[in-house]
């Protein structure tokens, strides 16, 4: 007996992503045998009124070249496209993965469904029999948020049962989120974990305390839509971002040259960031890599200081010529405090902030904080290391401010108040952002209510959620990677994106071969 549209109404089983949803089905309007029932007569027109009654704005077809001829759905693309729905096509072999080469295609097409899934929107993904190819892409979305590859399928599973079905699709998931080593685990928390608290104080960052407490009498408990978009980041991630971006190429660079300045690396990295914002940098630079992703276009309230630094650059390494101690320094230094040799921290640190700030103070405040980041990540407990930190401070020249924040800190009661958050400054300074991101994490007894602690005065919000948030991952990875708030926050999929390529970068010299197409040049 034959399936039709109307006996067998289309199914779309869906799956919460970003802000948006993820369904997954069986190819509309296919025809032909089953594997499993009566054969299939489906009627394509109906299917895709079903998918676009459901709230599809994309739909990603699976299914390869000479399957739209036996299914019988060749007008697939057009039909969908008439419907005003987006259209892509990434084929894979039925029961197999996605082979090499298509895995580097997908490093373009995921971004763009990531950023449909984080502005609410809905993506219809299709295979077959909607499973096998479509569970696993399904779960590698998930994935690139954040996820575990075994939560990502137990994910997609108890949405689809049956889906990801071969041992050769599950190892592909797992491959695709591989970050077992402790120190990648702990890397991917701390950029997660300052996404979220950039997110987190994004919306409050110019009220006053009294105007926060009059929004949100019970505190702030959940991500807030900021511009539009619940989950939305600010220059402070995108700078983060770039940074990280940076010190990829800068080791590349080192494995195929033998010779490489760190700092001029970070420096091009940051002016591709400030191309995004709609500078016009007065050297040349590549449009390869994060710059592509239109996400990072977006500008959201970008600090002044990086901006014009940034913009009078006359060479990669130009140091700021200002006096600014801004916490523009300190929001975007846990990339330097991991991803370099612990000896190198601290003087990495203060080279890249002199980048875009010129007062010791702020170069200073931005090492401390990395050197108490990288010390936390190798198992110190984060109380000792900021003793340790203003001691060894006190001994250098124009530490005195730095120390002083890191002593009020320590020194302040542990109510968590927020009088008492906004008694050690506003964070709009390099050492204020320091203090309150360190008396948060001391003082909050879980990942959710460190993070209302940082955001919650008066003050820069998003900046000390921010760099609370870096130290919140090291402290408790696992806090940060099993919350809700991973799968929303915008731009999850590119903190993975680059773990994933530093780890294989560290473990395997000779991927910087193969990573070059995404990291050239310095």
């Amino acid at each position: 007996m034959l399936r039709d549209s109307t006996t067998d109404p289309l199914r779309i089983d869906s799956l919460p992503i970003g802000n948006g949803l993820l369904g997954l089905t069986l190819c509309p309007g296919k025809k032909g045998d089953s594997v499993n029932g009566g054969a299939w007569d489906r009627d394509l027109d109906v299917d895709l009124d079903v998918i676009k009654a459901w709230g599809a704005t994309a739909v990603l077809s699976l299914i390869e070249d000479h399957e739209f001829d036996l299914l019988s759905v060749s007008g697939l693309s057009d039909a969908a496209k008439s419907r005003g729905m987006d259209w892509y096509h990434f084929p894979i072999r039925d029961l197999d993965v996605p082979t090499p080469e298509a895995m580097e295609a997908w490093r373009h097409l995921s971004p763009r469904l990531h950023k449909t899934l984080e502005n609410g929107g809905r993506v219809l993904v299709h295979c077959r029999g909607g499973l096998g190819r479509a569970g696993t892409v399904a779960a590698l979305l998930l994935v690139e948020r954040g996820c575990s590859a075994t939560q990502a399928m137990a994910n997609v599973r108890a949405a689809r049962p049956g889906a990801i079905e071969t041992q050769v699709q599950e190892r592909l998931v797992v491959a695709h989120g591989r970050h077992e080593e402790l120190r990648f685990i702990r890397l991917h928390a701390s950029l997660l974990g300052g996404a979220i608290g950039d997110s987190l104080g994004a919306e409050i960052e110019f009220l006053s305390l009294a105007e926060i407490r009059h929004r949100y009498p019970s505190g702030i408990k959940d991500l807030l839509p900021h511009m539009g978009l619940r989950g939305a980041i600010t220059d402070d991630t995108q700078m983060t971002l770039f940074t990280a971006e940076g010190i990829i190429r800068a080791l590349i660079r080192s494995v195929q040259k033998g010779i490489c300045n760190p700092p001029s690396v970070i420096h091009h990295a940051l002016l591709r960031w400030y191309k995004t914002q709609g500078g016009k940098p007065k050297v040349q630079t590549d449009d390869v890599g994060l710059i592509e992703d239109p996400r990072l276009w977006v500008c959201r309230a970008p600090g002044n200081t990086c901006l014009s630094s940034l913009g009078a650059s006359a060479y990669f390494g130009d140091a700021a010529r200002n006096s600014s101690k801004g916490c523009g320094t300190i929001m975007r230094v846990v990339p330097v405090a991991l991803m370099f040799p612990r000896d190198q921290v601290r003087r990495m640190a203060i080279d890249t902030s002199a980048l875009t700030h010129g007062h010791v103070t702020g170069q200073l405040a931005a090492a401390a904080w990395a050197e108490m980041l990288a010390d936390v990540a190798a198992g110190a407990a984060l109380e000792e290391s900021a003793t340790r930190t203003a001691e060894m401070y006190a001994q250098l020249d124009g530490g005195e401010e730095t120390v002083q924040a890191i002593q009020a800190a320590l020194a302040a009661p542990r109510d968590g108040a927020g009088e008492t958050v906004e008694s050690l400054g506003g964070g709009w300074t390099a050492e204020e952002a320091l203090s309150i991101a360190l008396y948060a994490c001391l003082t909050g007894n879980s990942f959710e209510e460190a993070l209302a602690i940082a955001v919650t005065h008066g003050g820069d919000s998003d900046s000390t959620g921010a760099i609370t948030g870096n130290m919140l991952g090291l402290l408790d990875p696992a806090a940060v990677l099993r919350h809700r708030w991973p799968e929303i926050v915008e731009g999850s999929d590119l903190v993975t994106r680059l773990v994933r390529d530093f780890r294989r970068l560290s473990s395997d010299i000779d991927a910087a071969e193969e990573l070059f197409q995404y990291y050239p040049g310095g």
